[in-house]
């Protein structure tokens, strides 16, 4: 890693430890996936890509964990990938095994979490490996030299509290339950405000492959974005705002919302990540860690708030209120249209009557206004097929559906197969799919001549006219 992007202990152990300096900083650790020990195939959808649309629809803000803290091993000795980690690394490190049953309810570190990172990409290779097939029931025999093995231990709290253990641990050394809580609280009293950002990415694939897959894709994308972000500072002459490092992170649960990232010592998780998200994640570690002296309120206004599932220290009720309170207060759509005041009442010729058809033949005649979306409408009205994940945003296809005109028999499905035919006179300025839609029309299940996004395709006096000859709108079966 460049100078000036390190941000480690300077401190070196003994002459076969290796200083922390670059973890993770090797792209490496992105193996093909021929050599990956799961199967990444439910990862992709049907043309055997990574889906733009979430794997999981639900809400994220409220699911992330409650944790009080959360500390993250990092291997110090052997190089541990995680192509080598099995579904449970309890199986086969003792250390995160003692550590996760302390963190269990009733034990010294309860409310904590514990999780693994993989270590440095100039470390040694571990002999033998881990057994990435290890069952999950199984545990490393006693008195082995796995006990041995030396980790640090990097501790986060809420509102941007991060400490580091003073020296390397294993499970020989690790301090008894209170007395390692007690070290961490005083560690915690007296922690001084960091420039570090530490951008965990979920790549842990023996437990989902999704992560596996998302996850890898995302860490490359964030590494080609922090490069690209030294190079700008060297070109200007700037110092980094701050040092950010980009490391994976065994499970940390919600793979339906993968990939996840955790930003800290923010302390903020993030779901249903692209690589297109790795400029604003890398904006959003670079803002402040917490709210002290940030009189531009930087570190709520840089959230990634649309892919946002919580923060350290809140339950799943803060940390919705707080979504809605420092979150977009609406999602605008693609096409922004004005809305009447709440006293205003639409003029009775903006209100026209709209003609939608589900995928078993049922009907439904809805009001739909001048100028808004047909996606608007449909989820006003909550008709099935769409599911406007993005929330109109263009950046995926769930909104999909046909604008067709009408068969021989008028109930009957609509001609899907043929574009319309006259789209300038139904659609105005909407007649014409951009270069943006076609792209992810590719993404629509079943897609034909007459697909749109209906986040693209406001309503007009020409579409309520060409519904009254029989033209209607087709929901797709999802």
């Amino acid at each position: 890693m460049r100078a000036g992007l390190s941000m480690w202990p300077r401190r070196v152990w003994s002459a076969r430890l290796v200083r922390p300096s670059r973890l993770c900083a090797s792209r490496a650790y992105s193996a093909p996936l021929a050599q990956r020990p799961y199967d990444p195939s439910p990862a992709f959808d049907a043309r055997g890509k990574i889906p733009v649309a979430p794997y999981d629809p639900s809400p994220l803000p409220g699911t992330a964990p409650e944790y009080k803290a959360h500390l993250v091993l990092h291997p110090v000795q052997y190089r541990r990938p995680d192509t080598t980690w099995p579904s449970h690394i309890e199986s086969v490190c003792p250390l995160v095994s003692e550590l996760s049953s302390r963190a269990r309810p009733g034990g010294s570190l309860a409310g904590y979490g514990i999780s693994f990172s993989a270590g440095d990409g100039d470390l040694p290779e571990a002999q033998p490996p881990w057994d990435a097939h290890r069952d999950k029931a199984m545990r490393a025999p006693p008195n082995q030299a796995a006990e041995d093995e030396l980790f640090w231990l990097y501790a986060y709290r809420p509102s941007g509290q991060f400490v580091s253990w003073p020296t390397p641990i294993s499970l020989r050394t690790l301090p008894s339950g209170e007395a390692m809580r007690a070290q961490l609280e005083t560690l915690w009293e007296n922690a001084q405000e960091t420039t570090e950002a530490h951008i965990y990415v979920c790549t842990h694939g023996m437990r989902d492959c999704r992560c596996g897959v998302v996850g890898t894709e995302l860490i490359d994308a964030l590494r080609t974005q922090l490069d690209q972000y030294a190079e700008r500072c060297a070109s200007q002459g700037q110092a980094p705002t701050k040092r950010v490092r980009v490391l994976p992170i065994s499970h940390v649960g919600g793979h339906k919302w993968a990939a996840n990232a955790l930003v800290y010592p923010h302390g903020d998780w993030y779901g249903n990540l692209r690589t297109t998200d790795a400029p604003l994640l890398l904006r959003a570690a670079l803002a402040p860690a917490s709210s002290r002296h940030d009189i531009h309120d930087l570190r709520e206004r840089l959230v990634v708030w649309p892919r946002w599932r919580g923060r350290l220290g809140m339950n799943a009720l803060q940390q919705q209120a707080h979504r809605d309170a420092w979150g977009p207060p609406v999602v605008f759509p693609a096409h922004l249209a004005p809305l009447p005041r709440e006293e205003a009442a639409p003029k009775s010729e903006d209100v026209v009557t709209l003609r939608f058809r589900s995928h078993d033949g049922q009907w439904f005649d809805v009001e739909g206004q001048i100028g808004e979306t047909l996606m608007s409408v449909a989820k006003r009205h909550d008709l099935p097929g769409i599911e406007a994940t993005c929330g109109g945003e263009l950046e995926c296809a769930t909104c999909h559906a046909y604008l067709c005109d009408a068969n021989a028999d008028p109930l009957a499905q609509g001609q899907v197969d043929t574009a319309l035919a006259d789209a300038e006179a139904i659609l105005d300025g909407d007649a014409h799919v951009s270069d943006e839609e076609d792209d992810m029309l590719e993404y629509a299940l079943r897609r034909k001549h007459s697909s749109r996004l209906t986040c693209q395709v406001r309503v007009t006096p020409g579409m309520a006219a060409w519904m009254k000859r029989g033209g209607r709108i087709e929901l797709p079966q999802h």
